[in-house]
């Protein structure tokens, strides 16, 4: 009887432990598949605005009020220096890219065009990696003197700011566009 029992135990252990393994192979997958469903979802294939103006990198453009121009772009271990140098303020917790991704890092000027206040946000910036899709800044920084209007979403008139902008990309992407979409026309600046 006790041997029977120990049988049944030992079986019992064994298709636990089966079940378990199998349970753990099945959330692993369930992630991998979630994980690259949601990325395609939140990185929808980019469609090009129109109206819209064209510029390269270094060129700037004024649209609604507001002159945009992307002075430099930068990705993986240099855009990991330039944002430690730039986010002196701690705002924000250091660039650390989930496995399989990095970071594209772009310093845009950009400036109010007219007498009054310009309302800008960073989350109006897109970027389009090499793979065709959109990616949408996760932070943004400034020069000191611009922080407040970045924090308010406006800049006053008469100065430009540089805003450093962190967007989360796969390894294996490269920038390609960068697209200022709250204007009218809508700022495109190729990169490629």
């Amino acid at each position: 009887m006790r041997r029977r029992t120990k049988a049944i135990a030992a079986s019992a252990a064994v298709a636990i432990a089966v079940i378990l393994a199998a349970i753990v192979l099945l959330a692993t997958l369930q992630t991998a598949l979630t994980t690259e469903s949601a990325r395609n979802e939140q990185n929808p294939l980019y469609v090009q605005p129109h109206p819209n103006v064209q510029v390269r990198l270094g060129e700037s453009a004024t649209a609604s009020n507001l002159t945009f121009s992307v002075q430099n772009v930068m990705n993986g271990t240099n855009a990991l220096q330039v944002w430690s140098s730039v986010n002196a303020t701690n705002h924000y917790a250091p660039l650390n890219p989930i496995p399989g991704s990095t970071y594209a890092v772009i310093n845009v000027t950009v400036a109010s065009a007219i007498k009054g206040a310009t309302p800008f946000s960073y989350s109006n910036i897109v970027l389009v990696g090499s793979d065709g899709r959109s990616y949408y800044a996760n932070y943004a920084e400034s020069n000191a003197s611009c922080s407040a209007s970045l924090a308010a979403a406006q800049f006053k008139p008469g100065g430009a700011c540089d805003v450093y902008v962190a967007f989360s990309i796969p390894d294996d992407v490269a920038p390609a566009k960068i697209v200022y979409t709250a204007s009218n026309p809508a700022v495109v600046v190729n990169l490629v």
